[in-house]
């Protein structure tokens, strides 16, 4: 019998399935699969048939600083696929063995599964064609509920609390979504006033105030957020200048979106007519998708769960936490304006998306995204929002 524990997980969790061979670009696409020092040896000693043993053999590699948790990997083919993917895009483990003998990684993949105080939290990552699938054409929130799963996942280690929650870090949290979720502003207005509120609760968890803190959370505090100002076409302009720049920085830098990155400065161009060709590329994705935004709070809302936003494990200021965010939704936005401006299918959307979340969950680029975009210019406040309004 297997051992069930108590998870907290977004609604649409329970109804996530694995597209198996049918992904158009699968996980294991370009990327070394990183494994287990148990792993490893697990897959050294599988009793298989001759051909699968030539996979194993010929694509598993010890890693050149091997350590426990990443002690060897399977790298890419010449054509960028693991070497135990078949032609028909199934895993030659899965299918000849079954799901049990998968390297942890694999197995688990796209479920993203945290410990905190006790507490188990379970979703799926954006990195995965699936999860943004059954995002697209949802209309209500995503909420969050408890539900025991009998997962395995590998050896979990508690995060390290690095700031004074007052026992509130979950309530932060959720309210921090709850904001993204308040469709009586616009998308882009809901981004800045949360970055608002970050700085309200930043600056009364420093002083420790739980009686102010309750009263934020309970919206009793609540700041009428300003009216958005309409930037001016100097404004537009200077956001477009930086997207340009931070995505030539990184798809210089990661294969996942250079493709993506190179389409999208390829057809907004330097110079005169950019903004032009920014603002028609606009209205064609608003046009074949007029729930975009609700797309993107989706996405936006799942990242927030996912990495555990504003508190991920690392020594970063909540303000460092917010600029990266925004980082994240510039990207998505200028990436995906850019190579959509010519197609028209849903699954170049899908790609363009799952393509970034690569990007985002599987490096460190929440901890080097506001350092990046300082490097590109975006150095103030009104900078961010200048990015944010595009």
């Amino acid at each position: 019998m297997k051992e069930t524990h108590l998870y907290r997980i977004p609604d649409y969790f329970p109804y996530f399935a694995c597209k198996m061979g049918d992904c158009r670009t699968a996980c294991c696409t370009g990327w070394p699969v990183s494994i287990s020092l148990q792993n490893y040896f697990d897959l050294l000693g599988l009793e298989c048939s001759p051909d699968l043993r030539r996979r194993l053999d010929g694509g598993l590699h010890i890693a050149d600083q091997p350590a426990p948790d990443h002690y060897a990997q399977f790298s890419p083919r010449y054509d960028g696929n693991c070497p135990m993917r078949m032609e028909d895009g199934r895993c030659s483990l899965h299918a000849e063995i079954g799901e049990h003998v998968l390297p942890d990684i694999c197995r688990l993949y796209p479920r993203g599964i945290r410990l905190e105080h006790g507490q188990r939290e379970c979703s799926c990552a954006a990195s995965c064609e699936k999860v943004l699938e059954m995002f697209l054409h949802r209309e209500e929130p995503i909420r969050f509920m408890e539900k025991e799963l009998d997962l395995v996942p590998a050896a979990l280690e508690e995060r390290t609390a690095r700031f004074n929650t007052m026992g509130k870090a979950w309530e932060i949290r959720l309210y921090f979504i709850s904001l993204l979720q308040n469709r009586t502003m616009p998308l882009a207005e809901r981004i800045l006033h949360l970055g608002r509120q970050i700085s309200r609760v930043d600056a009364v968890m420093h002083t420790g105030d739980e009686a102010a803190l309750e009263a934020i959370l309970a919206g009793a505090e609540e700041i009428t957020p300003a009216q958005p100002a309409v930037p001016d076409e100097e404004h537009l302009r200077s956001g477009l200048w930086i997207a340009e720049k931070l995505t030539a920085l990184l798809g210089s830098r990661h294969h996942s979106i250079h493709e993506y990155g190179e389409a999208a400065l390829a057809y907004f161009g330097e110079g005169d007519g950019a903004m032009e060709r920014y603002l028609q590329a606009k209205k064609h994705l608003e046009k074949l998708l007029p729930d975009w935004e609700t797309f993107f709070e989706h996405v936006m809302v799942n990242h927030l769960f996912f990495s555990q936003f504003p508190f991920q494990n690392r020594p970063e200021s909540l303000q460092q936490e917010y600029t990266a965010l925004c980082a994240v939704y510039m990207l998505m936005r200028f990436l995906v304006i850019g190579w959509m401006a010519d197609k028209d299918s849903e699954d170049d959307l899908i790609d363009v998306c799952a393509a970034l979340f690569r990007l985002i969950e599987h490096t460190s680029f929440d901890r080097y995204a506001a350092l990046m975009l300082k490097s590109v210019g975006c150095a103030s406040p009104a900078d961010v929002e200048n990015l944010i309004r595009l």
